[in-house]
Formats: C-alpha cells, sequence, structure tokens
C-alpha cells in the first residue's frame, strides 16, 4: 500500500514539474538576439533629445546595485549630463531566476528618478510614470522614453 501511495507521489510531482518547466515571466517568449542589438534598436526606433552614453558593467552594476556575477551580459545607456530620464538598459542573466534581483534593480531605478526629477526637472515625470519594464525569460529591458508604445513595440519584435 505504502509503494502505490509512492508511486501516485511520484507521478504527481513528475507531472507537476513538467508542467511548470516551460512557463517564464514571459509566458514562453524568449528574446535570443544580443543586449547590445536590442539597446541599439530601441535607441534607433525611439527620439532622444540628446544621445545616451553607455555605461560601462562595473559603473551600470553601481548604479543598479547589481551583483555583475548573476550577469551574462548587458548593454546600459543613460541620458546626458542627469537632466534627462531617458534611458535604455538591457540585460541577460545567467540564471533565469535572478531576472526577478535585476527586475526588482529596474524598478527602483525608476521610483529613485521619479525622487529626483520630480523637484528637478518636473517635465521628465510622464517618461518615468510610464517606463517600460519588460521580462522575458533570461532577458530584462528597462526603457525610459517619451514612447513606451514605440518601445513595447521593438521590444515585441525581439520576442521569439
Amino acid at each position: 500500500m505504502k509503494m502505490k501511495r509512492f508511486a501516485a507521489l511520484a507521478a504527481a510531482v513528475c507531472l507537476s514539474i513538467s508542467l511548470f518547466s516551460g512557463c517564464s515571466q514571459s509566458g514562453g517568449k524568449t528574446i535570443t538576439a544580443p543586449t547590445s542589438e536590442v539597446a541599439q534598436k530601441l535607441m534607433d526606433s525611439l527620439s532622444f533629445e540628446y544621445p545616451l552614453n553607455e555605461l560601462p558593467a562595473e559603473a551600470a552594476n553601481r548604479l543598479y546595485k547589481l551583483d555583475g556575477e548573476i550577469l551574462e551580459e548587458q548593454a546600459v545607456y543613460v541620458g546626458t549630463g542627469g537632466a534627462l530620464a531617458d534611458e535604455v538598459s538591457v540585460w541577460r542573466v545567467k540564471d533565469e531566476k535572478d531576472s526577478k534581483t535585476v527586475q526588482e534593480a529596474a524598478e527602483q531605478r525608476v521610483e529613485n528618478q521619479k525622487v529626483s526629477f520630480k523637484d528637478y526637472v518636473p517635465e521628465e515625470m510622464p517618461k518615468l510614470e510610464k517606463a517600460v519594464i519588460t521580462v522575458d525569460g533570461d532577458t530584462v529591458i528597462l526603457c525610459v522614453s517619451s514612447d513606451p508604445d514605440k518601445a513595447k513595440e521593438v521590444i515585441a519584435g525581439f520576442e521569439k
């Protein structure tokens, strides 16, 4: 009798694992293009008042308070001189479970920017209020621009 219960439990566990193994935050969609290609396409497709500056990996990791060890690759571009909220950041994590950590870092960055820009340059607030943060499997994207709908369209073009 114990053996039958054990077999039934094992079968249930195997079924659960097979059902959930294909799930991701992206609903099964993934982005396979290099992070630099995704970031460049966003910058080419959207209008920014000034060119965005690429941050070296170490500076980007400090800015977002991320452990670089969890990242496979990244492309982080921020507005010139800090007067504009414009930003394009794309990360690929080594382990998909770390996508949540990067997503939370992107969300915190947007919240920090809202505090900074609220009184400093309030005209930038609409961009921050509509910041696009997307998680597609092991890829996390943050885009702060004046055209969030276009940003979503560009990102969707990379999903497989």
